[in-house]
This record gives C-alpha cells, sequence and structure tokens, in this order.
C-alpha cells in the first residue's frame, strides 16, 4: 500500500473564473480577477521530472489549486497527468463546470484515475443562477463512473441558509450523501475570523446538521495556535506553479526553486514553531501528521462519504493513501535537530525583518 512521504501544494496564480461567488477568498482580495492566463515557462515533462518520486523520496499528495477555476489553466490536464504517471496522487480543486478538460482528464487509463481526485466545490447559489447545477452533479457521477475519487463540499454562507433543504434533497439524490460543511473564513479582516453574521453558537447549530466530520475537525482547529514541532517546508512544501519557488508553508519562508536544479534534492527546511496564531488548512496538515502525534484522525476519513449504495466517494486505493500520515514515512526530528531548526528560523525571521526596514528606509531617502 502506498503512503504518504510527501505533500505538495501547488499554488497557480491564474484568477480566471466562470464563477463569481460572494464568499471567494479571491473577491475579498484588492486585486482579484484580473482575467490573465500568465505564460508557463516550463514544459509538463520538466515538472514531471522536477516532481520525480526519486528526487521526493517517495510518494506525494499534490493539490493543484488555482486562484481561479482550476480547470481553466492552460494545458492543466497535461500537467496532472505526467505527475499521475510519476506514481503520484493529485487532487485537483474545481467547481466541476468545465467539461470539456474534465472529459480529456477522464480519458485517462484506469491505473491513473485511481490516484485522482476532485476537490468538488459545491457552490450551490451560483450554480442555481447559472442553471448549472445538474452539469456539476453529471461531472461528478461521471469521474466515479471512470474510476476516480470525488468528494463534494459547501461553503456554508448565511445566505445559502434559506436553501438547507434545497441543498439536502439534491445532494442525497445525486451524490448519495449530504455535502461536507467547510468553514467560511473572512480574509479581509486582521485575526481569523469566521465569514458570518451569526453567533458561534448560532452558526454551529444551523450547520452541523450536514453531519460533516470534516465541519466537526476543522471546528476543533480554527482560529487556535498550534504550538507542535510543525514540518511544513520538509514533509511538506508550498509551491508557486509558475515560478518554481517553494516555501515552508503559506506564511512561510522561501526555501529554494523546485525548478531551476532538477538533479539536486528538493528544497527542504522545516519550519519548526509556526508564527501566524491559526493553521491555515490545518484540517489537511494537522491530519496528514505534519505535526507528529497532533491527533489520530485521518484525511481520508475526513473527506470521505459512504453513499446511499454503500460505495464510497473515494476510491478505495485513494482512501487508503489519503489515510496514511506522514510521520509514518519520514523520520522525526531529535529534540536537538529540532531545537537548531527554531534557532536557525529565527534567525532567518530576524534577517527577513532587518531586510524589510532597510528597503523601508532606502524607499523613503
Amino acid at each position: 500500500m502506498d503512503k504518504i512521504k510527501k505533500l505538495v501544494l501547488f499554488r497557480i496564480p491564474m484568477s480566471i473564473c466562470n464563477f463569481r461567488c460572494h464568499y471567494c477568498y479571491l473577491s475579498q482580495r484588492p486585486v482579484h480577477f484580473q482575467g490573465i492566463q500568465p505564460e508557463m515557462k516550463y514544459t509538463p515533462e520538466q515538472v514531471a521530472y522536477a516532481m520525480r518520486k526519486e528526487r521526493l523520496g517517495g510518494t506525494a499528495y499534490i493539490n493543484l489549486c488555482a486562484d481561479g477555476e482550476t480547470l481553466l489553466v492552460k494545458n492543466i490536464e497535461k500537467y496532472a497527468r505526467l505527475l499521475a504517471q510519476e506514481g503520484h496522487y493529485i487532487e485537483i480543486v474545481s467547481n466541476m463546470t468545465v467539461t470539456p478538460v474534465l472529459d480529456q482528464i477522464l480519458t485517462w487509463p484506469k491505473e491513473l484515475l485511481k490516484h485522482l481526485e476532485f476537490k468538488c466545490s459545491f457552490h450551490y447559489l451560483e450554480l442555481k443562477k447559472r442553471n448549472k447545477l445538474d452539469l456539476f452533479a453529471e461531472n461528478i457521477k461521471k469521474v466515479w463512473a471512470a474510476g476516480g475519487s470525488a468528494n463534494v463540499e459547501i461553503t456554508p454562507s448565511d445566505e445559502l441558509i434559506p436553501y438547507i433543504n434545497e441543498v439536502k434533497e439534491f445532494s442525497l439524490h445525486h451524490f448519495g450523501a449530504l455535502p461536507h460543511i467547510t468553514i467560511a473564513r473572512d480574509d479581509r479582516t486582521d485575526g481569523i475570523d469566521y465569514l458570518t453574521s451569526l453567533s458561534m453558537e448560532e452558526y454551529d447549530n444551523t450547520w452541523r446538521q450536514f453531519g460533516s466530520s470534516f465541519w466537526e475537525f476543522k471546528k476543533t482547529i480554527f482560529g487556535k495556535y498550534q504550538n507542535g514541532f510543525c514540518m511544513a517546508g520538509s514533509w511538506s512544501v508550498y509551491v508557486d506553479f509558475y515560478s518554481g519557488d517553494a516555501r515552508q508553508c503559506y506564511c512561510g519562508r522561501i526555501i529554494g526553486n523546485i525548478y531551476d536544479y532538477p538533479e539536486k534534492p528538493f528544497p527542504e527546511s522545516p519550519i519548526g514553531k509556526c508564527e501566524i496564531p491559526h493553521c491555515y488548512n490545518g484540517y489537511m496538515f494537522l491530519t496528514l501528521g505534519l505535526i507528529a502525534g497532533h491527533n489520530d484522525v485521518r484525511y481520508g476519513d475526513i473527506r470521505d462519504r459512504v453513499k446511499s449504495d454503500g460505495s464510497h466517494w473515494l476510491q478505495p486505493e485513494l482512501l487508503a493513501f489519503f489515510n496514511s500520515k506522514l510521520e509514518e514515512s519520514n523520520k522525526v526530528p531529535s529534540q536537538i535537530s529540532k531545537a537548531t531548526t527554531s534557532i536557525l528560523n529565527k534567525l532567518s525571521v530576524a534577517n527577513r525583518k532587518s531586510c524589510n526596514l532597510l528597503n523601508r528606509i532606502k524607499n523613503r531617502i
């Protein structure tokens, strides 16, 4: 059975999208929906070579997520296919309405489709407005029929509350189960806030009826500082798809470039003690084991659902892979190594702050 060796999050800074969801994180930013398709300098073959198993030390879980709709990224099917051919497990975040590209992907051999999962963003109101609800459902069913995996996730916005019964009925009919519920985050604030006008008690009472283990786990970590030793930057990495610049995490420092010298070891430098008050995507990082021993929750279990006919949203091989933990296939560092890493990271933070101060002074001269 394959076990996860490394988690690679490809951030694809392409903001073209065919939807305009009111709660979208992208729309909360000062600059958004530029409609620009960046030019990729690296071929699918070059990216796959930089991500080969021998270099990573084993099998990776690779997430492909654009600022806009991922299936609108130029040649995304070719990049995803070659990464899958390397033996990795691929997750594509999508609103599942770009049918021509999806149909290309579903022509892959069955062995590759077993390693493919779609994280399906269920934008109910937007789909309803655009008369694409049936298209969304049919495309998800096509993924399952082809031998791939798909999980359905909905953002619990206040505007959706009057339609909850509709959502339930539609989901049970088409997906054989209710959608998982995420937590809407307000990125416009300085802190970590829920994107709702409800009290926390009202918010929870409204959405817990979906029985989502994903929702239940996210509640336990949302807005809470994680003080354990985090291996992000070593066991996981956050990569700009176009440039190849690799960061330790969303808020970590750049530790190298994965494309520049593909013959050299993959860049690694653990973040250790995190600086931020909330673990972004902690539902993934913490269940996959970036902080060793943090919990016994398995990532696959909070992503999967059992349908009314007894089948699963996630194909068995992929579910087993998602339920492995990074700490099971990587060496947990010693206390001395952790202390050394913490000192180096503190020096790096101090250097960054000094450089930022110098730059501000220079700009004023």
